[in-house]
């Protein structure tokens, strides 16, 4: 921090920050370093007084000076980090590439060791000080409202931590994966805990060779993705996988797309990511993401092309008003006027653009109160592009809040698109197909696929339907348009008829008449992620970057989902919507047949890395057997994992219980937590409150989750590691 103090002085007093804004913006950032380094010595008087000589010397060599050794280094990542976290938001915020920065101070001080022993042991006192390090991120948790529990439910401080992965260097990508890498796993392994929120990234073809650089025979796994594995498997939740390939050509792509960037710079840049917030992926103090500026719940858009503009929450009658514009007139015909699928996808389209446009405009509208009232000077202290450095002289002298960062984009979380796939699919098969007329799904809609919701009239009641005029006008009209009257037995035919057709997630065969023919699924897949892609890039933040599409919920798709009537592809109303990019659960083939793990794992996949430069969430779980097939299960983990990276997979994490065990839990957790739960209860769910789950994006100790969200997990698709069959089907619960 002195020599950054030092630059900034000297641009000051040399006239290069020229405005009196940039004066005082740079006055600003070495108000905040000397507040750092203040602390800092706070910090050596308090370990001093404990009897800590050392540390109280590290604290009083950093962060003010550079750090020289693994411990000091640490020491300071630590100090900067706690203090960001103060300036900012306990939540969400990244430690970065932490092997990256690591690894020169680990070899120097192991190097210098005269013998093997005493190497050995260095080594151990590393993985203990990564621990150290670990139990410092996780001792604190911010604090929520009840609501955001509902929506965050079991979240820690959700510190994103990265390793492995590869450099661009000279024009040829390499492998990154060091010492440190394998010391972080390892601290990973050991503790078991929920925060820092670690990830590994993996590159398709460096990282699958020998020790000579040679490219592995096909059923090989080289150390590395098996190392990860493990890790998986023993901690059943950590860490989540990032693919290589994909993730850095869609992040050169728009960094490339920057005035004054060249593409050998964008590359590097783009191969230096480390996953922010919960998984998104941007250059660590490059790149002022703001990845979780708008959580966008894509099933409304959806209603309001079922509905032509309008929403069933306000009412959709011919004389109610539509959402946007408060008018009785349809923005777009509704579903029972259309005579085409391509009539359907325009309108998706237009009320796409519309709550986009909207959804923009308040972003931005709060983006430029931010810049004014709250600043981060000691964040863009920290980030390539607000201040110089000793070794650069490109400064804007703005805050990151005011785009002062070298790349800027603002983040937008698409909730529900799996369940939009769906929907599209069953529009077009049953609807458009001639099997179901449009009024006939609204219908069910209605019934929330209830045979007992059904009108008396559908039952047959000739007084209901003389006094069904009068209910309409008192009701102001909110009823939809008259509705055909469904019988139970046509009904049941059309959920059957919902349940068979084509799915995300039921694979990628296309073949035309095929039994397991998915090419109408595999379609919507691409149609809808490229145009939800194209229709937010075309906006610009007030920061200057673009809006950059993503699919991660947390658990916000539980919450939304709770708010949402049924939708077409037979989600019932109230119901958590599909998590991340994940394909919903409950899902079959075309003739009725269980998916398959390959099905699950190709169908996401399939998502072009490059519509997703927000990144996406795939959770997928599985059940492993007992600790007597640890290699065998290894193994088979490691082969899925390639096939998934092998096929440009974004990320997926992993929740590693079986569907047996989380019902367990979850009924533990139930009696534990009735008013009057007494010692009996509190014993039955002691063996269960270290059990970590990947939620959505982070990890979290699964009793802690909300009744809600710990049955959305139990009914997510879970698959056996030994024969890849979906357990649901084979599980009686």
């Amino acid at each position: 921090m002195d020599g950054l103090i030092g630059r900034m002085r000297e641009d000051i007093e040399e006239g290069v920050a020229s405005t009196p804004g940039q004066v005082e913006f740079l006055q600003g950032v070495v108000t905040v370093f000397e507040g750092a380094k203040a602390y800092a010595m706070h910090l050596a008087a308090a370990a001093g007084q404990a009897g800590n000589r050392e540390l109280a010397a590290i604290c009083r060599k950093v962060p003010a000076g550079p750090a020289e050794t693994l411990h000091e280094a640490l020491a300071s990542i630590w100090i900067c980090y706690h203090l960001l976290l103060q300036e900012n938001t306990n939540f969400g915020l990244s430690i970065g590439r932490l092997d990256q920065l690591l690894n020169p101070y680990y070899l120097e001080d192991w190097e210098k060791l005269a013998d093997a022993q005493a190497k050995a042991a260095y080594t151990r006192r590393a993985v203990e000080l990564v621990c150290h390090f670990f139990l410092r991120c996780s001792d604190h948790v911010p604090l929520s409202t009840e609501g955001s529990e509902t929506l965050f439910a079991g979240s820690g401080s959700n510190q994103a931590l990265t390793v492995g992965g590869t450099r661009h260097e000279n024009g040829q990508v390499v492998d990154a994966v060091n010492d440190m890498t394998y010391i972080i796993l390892k601290a990973t392994e050991l503790l078991g805990i929920r925060d820092p929120n670690v990830h590994a990234r993996y590159h398709k073809e460096v990282h699958h060779r020998d020790a000579a650089g040679n490219p592995l025979p096909p059923g090989t796994y080289d150390p590395y993705l098996k190392r990860i594995s493990q890790v998986n498997i023993l901690t059943r939740a950590t860490p989540a996988i990032h693919g290589d390939a994909p993730v850095a050509h869609a992040m050169a792509n728009y960094y490339a797309a920057h005035s004054g960037v060249d593409k050998e710079e964008a590359l590097a840049d783009a191969f230096d990511y480390a996953s922010i917030g919960c998984i998104e992926q941007n250059s660590p103090g490059k790149h002022y993401g703001n990845s979780g500026s708008t959580l966008f719940v894509l099933p409304a858009v959806l209603e309001l092309a079922l509905y032509g503009g309008k929403h069933r929450s306000d009412g959709v009658g011919k004389d109610d008003p539509s959402l946007f514009y408060q008018q009785k007139a349809y923005t777009t015909p509704p579903l029972t006027q259309m005579k085409s699928m391509s009539e359907f996808i325009a309108a998706f389209r237009f009320q796409l653009d519309e709550m986009a446009r909207h959804a923009v405009q308040c972003n931005n509208y709060l983006g430029r109160f931010t810049e004014k009232l709250r600043p981060s000077p000691l964040l863009s202290g920290l980030f390539t592009g607000p201040t110089n450095t000793p070794e650069s002289d490109r400064a804007t002298f703005r805050d990151v809040a005011a785009g002062g960062a070298k790349y800027n984009s603002a983040g937008i979380a698409i909730i529900g698109l799996a369940d939009v796939i769906d929907s599209f699919c069953v529009i077009d098969a049953l609807v458009f197909g001639g099997k179901v007329a449009a009024e006939e799904l609204l219908a069910a809609l209605e019934a929330d696929f209830d045979k007992d919701r059904l009108s008396s009239q559908a039952q047959g009641g000739f007084l209901q339907s003389l006094i069904q005029p009068a209910q309409d006008f008192l009701s102001g009209g909110n009823n939809p348009a008259r509705l055909p009257a469904l019988g139970a037995d046509r009904l049941k035919a059309i959920a059957g008829a919902i349940r068979l057709s084509p799915k995300y997630g039921a694979g990628v065969d296309q073949t035309p008449g095929g039994t397991y023919d998915n090419s109408l699924a595999v379609r919507y897949t691409h149609l809808l992620t490229g145009m939800i892609q194209e229709v937010f890039y075309k906006y610009r933040t007030h920061r200057g970057g673009r809006y950059l599409a993503g699919y991660w919920s947390m658990t916000n798709h539980a919450g939304f989902g709770m708010l949402t009537k049924a939708t077409p592809n037979g989600r019932r109303g109230g119901k958590p919507f599909a998590s991340g990019i994940t394909p919903c659960p409950g899902i079959v083939k075309r003739n009725g047949d269980p998916v398959m793990i390959l099905d699950h794992i190709l169908s996401v996949a399939e998502v072009d890395g490059d519509t997703v430069q927000n990144g996406y969430t795939y959770n997928l779980s599985l059940t492993t057997r007992d600790q007597s097939h640890f290699t065998e299960d290894t193994e088979l983990f490691s082969r899925y994992m390639k096939t998934f990276l092998d096929h440009d997979g974004v990320l997926v994490q992993l929740c590693v219980s079986s569907i047996k065990d989380l019902v367990a839990a979850h009924r533990a957790a139930t009696a534990a937590g009735r008013p009057g739960a007494a010692e009996a209860e509190a014993a039955a769910l002691e063996p269960y409150k270290d059990l970590m789950i990947r939620v959505a994006g982070y990890s979290a100790y699964y009793v802690t989750l909300s009744p809600q969200m710990r049955q959305e997990i139990i009914d997510r698709a879970n698959f056996a590691l030994d024969n890849g069959v979906e357990q649901h089907a084979l599980v009686s619960l």
